[in-house]
């Protein structure tokens, strides 16, 4: 009998013990490694930071470090890269600071061996991961990091400044800034700002930097600043996006230089508030593109917060204040090159379509005897920095003029539907002319042309213009807004004018005619009896036709005014106008002389012309 049988056999025969413990020794042998591996990449990446002199200005902390030793990639975990309390050594030049905290910080392609043997870390691609990053600026040209002196002999084992290196790819994920600048007094506020880098090279030397990227790629989601002491107050803006490639620059203390091959930048939504909370300056969008040469602004909006009144308050004389709209502005063929390397302003073409201005005056006050508004020639050949627009085209304007009058009353003129064209806007051809040609019209049915030629050389310019075939009762709406008097009857068949206007005159000849003219004058302050007899004198004394008669010369007057020296050129126009149609209606002596003259030598005309046809 065999009593073996009937002992139970071991179940954990040495078999299955080997089969189950070496792959736990293992687990647990690779585990050991990972994570002693882990702690010398720590400390590896603590050195490698320590043995620059960055260290000496900030510290590195982090948590923990994870490795994945296949692709050579490092994930860091709780990242803080903050000022020393005390810099362990004097770098007087650095005049600002930064500090940074990431929850993650991915670096790939480590030469890991390279880190671990010699603490120097050569890696292929940085990706940071919603870091908040607070900057405190106390200079118009910060620095933030230390760097060898030219004079400097580094002894043996002396911490190394920043030196060249190549990075093929830099990500700044969904970053958060706080800006404090304490030089201009302003503070900033970014969300959600991302930066792509490409092929980032580093070259320094002493005192300066050089830098090459391939492409950069940047876009924030909302940026907010209050700016204390600029005209400025507030500034808000969102979706703000740049490109640029092959970007080259040179840093040093005092010099930024740059070249790069494109750029493009957009920016949606922007609000400013004016630091007297005065004006509200908005816009819907904005894009730049250098290739294109162009930059296109929608839907701007500059318009006060408060009334005109209170704004009116601040000027102790008469101060014209602008508020408005504009649909579209587009500037073409604008030459970046130009204005960023040699300061100068070179543009093709302004489009300007569906703007709606407004402009108030209070002539309640004193004009500035002080004060002498030079003609646009003037103003543009006064800009400093050099200048050359070939044209600007306006469509679709609406202009507002209001005035408070003398006596406390308002007057308002409508200038509706409105093109401009302006030529040749420059400072650098003194013996050329300013050219502006504009159709609008006035109280929505009289539509009116005009041109004008500025002089560079001269404080002058020409004028010519006209309007068209419209009924006098039509001007009513301007006429009665500054004169007590109103059409009743009468048509206008034409308007044609030209002139000059120099320093502090103008002159030139006006054609008005018409038919059937009628005038109602009611004078305030004046019995009813009165205003109607001066009425039946005006309409007596005045002429309601030009010509009298089919057989008669038309009346084309002279004019000459003078100019309000403390007026614009707008003011001479109208003041030309309006004299030669006084003319036209109550001649002067001087017209009348010609007049006569003209009115003798059409009888005589008419003669000749009657014995011929009697012959």
């Amino acid at each position: 009998m065999n009593t073996q049988a009937n002992i139970p056999k071991n179940k954990w025969s040495l078999k299955r013990i080997l089969l189950i413990s070496i792959p736990l020794v293992l687990v647990a042998t690779g585990s050991i490694i990972y994570f002693n591996f882990n702690k010398l990449l720590s400390v590896a990446l603590n050195k490698a930071f320590e043995s620059s002199m960055v260290s000496e200005v900030y510290e590195l902390k982090f948590e923990n470090l994870r490795i994945n030793p296949f692709e050579g990639s490092i994930s860091v975990f709780d990242v803080t890269l903050q000022p020393r309390e005390k810099p362990l050594n004097s770098y007087p030049y650095i005049n600002s600071s930064f500090r940074l905290k990431t929850d993650g910080l991915i670096l790939e392609s480590v030469d890991i061996m390279l880190l671990l043997e010699s603490n120097k870390l050569d890696l292929k691609k940085i990706s940071i991961n919603k870091p908040e990053i607070y900057l405190d600026i106390n200079s118009d040209n910060p620095t933030f990091f230390p760097f060898r002196d030219s004079t400097d002999v580094s002894p043996a084992g002396k911490k190394k400044s920043l030196e060249s290196y190549f990075l093929e790819e830099f990500q700044l994920v969904d970053a958060s800034f706080n800006v404090t600048n304490s030089v201009k007094k302003r503070e900033f506020r970014i969300q959600n700002f991302n930066i792509s880098l490409q092929d980032l090279l580093v070259d320094h030397h002493s005192g300066e930097d050089l830098i090459f990227l391939k492409h950069i790629d940047l876009s924030l989601e909302k940026f907010t600043g209050n700016l204390k002491e600029d005209p400025l107050q507030h500034l808000s803006f969102s979706d703000f996006k740049i490109k640029l490639d092959s970007v080259d620059l040179q840093k040093n203390l005092d010099t930024l230089i740059y070249q790069f091959q494109d750029f493009t930048a957009g920016v949606d939504t922007l609000d400013i508030q004016t630091k007297d909370s005065l004006f509200h300056v908005t816009m819907t969008s904005f894009n730049l593109s250098y290739q294109d040469q162009s930059i296109k602004l929608r839907e701007l909006s500059f318009k006060p917060n408060v009334s005109n009144a209170v704004i009116q308050k601040n000027y102790k004389f008469q101060h014209t204040q602008f508020s408005g709209t504009v649909g579209s502005l587009d500037i073409l063929g604008v030459s970046f090159d130009s204005l960023i390397y040699s300061n100068k302003i070179f543009i093709d073409e302004v489009l300007l379509d569906s703007v709606s201005a407004a402009i108030f005056k209070d002539n309640t006050k004193a004009k500035d005897l002080n004060h002498f508004p030079v003609y646009l020639g003037q103003t543009i050949a006064g800009i400093k920095t050099p200048i050359r627009i070939k044209q600007v085209k306006a469509t679709n304007v609406n202009l507002t003029n209001e005035e408070r009058k003398p006596d406390g009353t308002i007057a308002k003129v409508h200038i509706t539907n409105a093109t401009a064209d302006v030529k040749n806007i420059t400072n650098l051809a003194p013996n050329e002319e300013l050219l502006l040609d504009a159709v609008a019209y006035l109280a929505e049915k009289v539509k009116v042309s005009l041109g004008l030629k500025f002089s560079y050389l001269n404080p002058q310019f020409s004028f010519e213009g006209g309007m068209s075939n419209f009924k006098l009762t039509d001007l009513n709406p301007i006429i009665q807004a500054y004169t007590p008097a109103k059409f009743t009857d009468g048509t206008a068949d034409e308007i044609q004018f030209s002139g000059i206007a120099q320093r502090t005159s103008a002159s030139g000849t006006l054609k008005f005619l018409y038919h059937d003219l009628k005038i109602d004058l009611k004078l305030q302050d004046q019995a009813k009896w009165k205003s109607s007899v001066i009425t039946f004198g005006a309409n007596t004394a005045l002429l309601s036709n030009n010509p009298v008669s089919s057989d008669s010369p038309e009346r084309v007057v002279k004019f000459k005014v003078e100019r309000d020296v403390n007026k614009g050129f707008v003011n001479v126009i109208i003041k030309s106008i309006l004299n030669g149609m006084k003319e036209t209606m109550v001649m002067s002596k001087e017209n009348r002389h010609d007049f006569n003259k003209a009115k003798k030598e059409a009888k005589r005309e008419a003669r000749k012309v009657e014995k011929k046809e009697k012959d």
